[in-house]
């Protein structure tokens, strides 16, 4: 019989038999596969055996208690509305995470009125109160060119239960399309773990993950590390968000290919989470080394927005808007950058590349790019209140008086280029946002 974990006082609920399929969603299962039933309140296993799904119910209420992992095959279902709380643990080592193994998926279904909420356990959350999520496919990346399977950071590796492979990615392009699932309309706060410096866990930790998932309306806010990092891979994604993250906003590594539209960062000087070290808006790099591994990493992007500090001030411990490093390749374009000391930092890579940074508009307080020229499409602004600059309405509020937006007026209004482009939706404005309207963060976020 297989065992799993409920918490003390709720229900035992196990309902064996063939798996239903799910017109939004399927898996492959075993013959013997089991639909396990969580009731609210109950503990998340340490496994979720190869085969079963595991299904956490509407608007019910979980626990994190350590590492939960999805084993290849395994599923885990999570309807909208449910919360799920991470445990603090004695170490960084131990952090509660859910980790979705290779060949396992997710299917995370929140919505716009009822979004899914990973946060603390705590009575008085804190950053990095727990570890965060990783998902792990088999897509490509540079690393597995190198005779083994890399594998993934935040894990401490003596710990793994029996069987169980947090290895991710693969050599060939076999995989590339290949699903995990879906993670739609989904929170995650005071999220992440420093094992040692560069072993970590972020908010959300994308391994290899290939291009047939869906992944979109995602926001990080307070984590302690990185709030979206992306190590090989193909997924693409949309409306993402991240609020006060201590370290980069978005990180990409080891070849990761997809493509990003609509996706914002936001730096307070103050609040939760205010409290940054090192901290980038991008970094990328094609891998440590900054050799020539294929495939390059090159995250394509095109409407984001990057706010930091200030109107008069970088926030303190923030670097550049983008970190571009160690011979990576990329495409940002159509995007608005402000509020760092630094707009772009180009280093290590193909002067070619630099002709793939087109039509954003960036500020920085002190430069606006080191290591280089930015073509001249882009529109360029150094000093003390780039809001006036770049026509913003007003970020650096909160609440109704955050308003990232760019005015009618605003250069960010106008001036959009896809042409020479695949996978982006065509919009006429630059960054994140219609003139006028942060519609699409409504219901769903929080903290903004």
């Amino acid at each position: 019989m297989k065992k799993f974990m409920i918490a003390a006082g709720a229900l035992s609920l196990l309902a064996f038999g063939a798996c239903k399929k799910d017109a939004q969603d399927t898996a492959p299962k075993s013959v013997n596969a089991a639909v396990v039933n969580l009731p609210s309140g109950s503990t998340l296993p340490n496994v979720i055996p190869a085969g079963d799904e595991y299904v956490l119910q509407a608007n019910g209420t979980y626990f994190l208690d350590g590492k939960c992992y999805v084993d290849s095959l395994g599923k885990i279902t999570i309807n909208a509305g449910a919360q799920i709380r991470g445990v603090k643990k004695a170490t960084p080592a131990e952090a509660s995470a859910l980790v979705v193994t290779r060949g396992a998926t997710i299917a995370a279904l929140g919505d716009s009125a009822n979004p899914i909420i990973f946060t603390s356990a705590e009575a008085t959350p804190a950053v990095g109160d727990w570890g965060g999520i990783v998902i792990l496919g088999r897509a490509q990346t540079n690393q597995n060119q190198l005779g083994s399977d890399p594998v993934i950071e935040g894990i401490n590796l003596p710990s793994l239960p029996a069987g169980v492979n947090v290895g991710y990615g693969s050599a060939s392009t076999t995989f590339n399309t290949e699903s995990s699932g879906i993670f739609r309309y989904v929170r995650i706060l005071y999220a992440g773990a420093a094992i040692v410096d560069g072993n970590e866990l972020n908010s959300l930790t994308l391994g290899g993950v290939g291009s047939g998932t869906e992944l979109h309306h995602v926001e990080a806010a307070y984590g302690q590390d990185d709030s979206f990092e992306f190590f090989g891979g193909t997924v693409n994604a949309h409306h993402l968000v991240s609020l006060n993250t201590n370290d980069d906003i978005f990180d990409f590594d080891f070849g990761y290919t997809g493509t990003l539209q609509f996706i914002v960062g936001v730096r307070r000087t103050t609040g939760t989470g205010a409290v940054y070290a090192d901290a980038n808006g991008i970094e990328s790099d094609n891998n440590a080394a900054g050799n020539g591994l294929l495939p390059l990493t090159q995250a394509k992007i095109s409407n984001l927005t990057l706010i930091s500090g200030t109107a008069t001030a970088a926030a303190t411990g923030t670097l550049n808007g983008a970190r571009l490093r160690r011979n990576t390749n990329y495409i940002i374009k159509n995007s608005v950058l402000f509020g760092y000391n630094n707009g772009v930092s180009l280093e290590g890579g193909s002067a070619a590349y630099v002709a793939n940074f087109t039509d954003n508009l960036v500020h920085g307080f002190s430069t606006v790019v080191t290591g280089g020229t930015l073509p001249a499409d882009n529109t360029t602004a150094t000093g003390s209140n780039p809001q006036t600059a770049f026509g913003i309405s007003a970020p650096y509020g909160t609440g109704l008086a955050f308003q990232p937006y760019p005015t009618a007026t605003s250069p960010a209004a106008t001036g959009a280029d896809f042409s020479g482009t695949t996978g982006f939706t065509a919009v006429a404005y630059r960054g994140a946002f219609a003139p006028g309207s942060k519609a699409w963060l409504n219901t769903w976020t929080v903290g903004l």
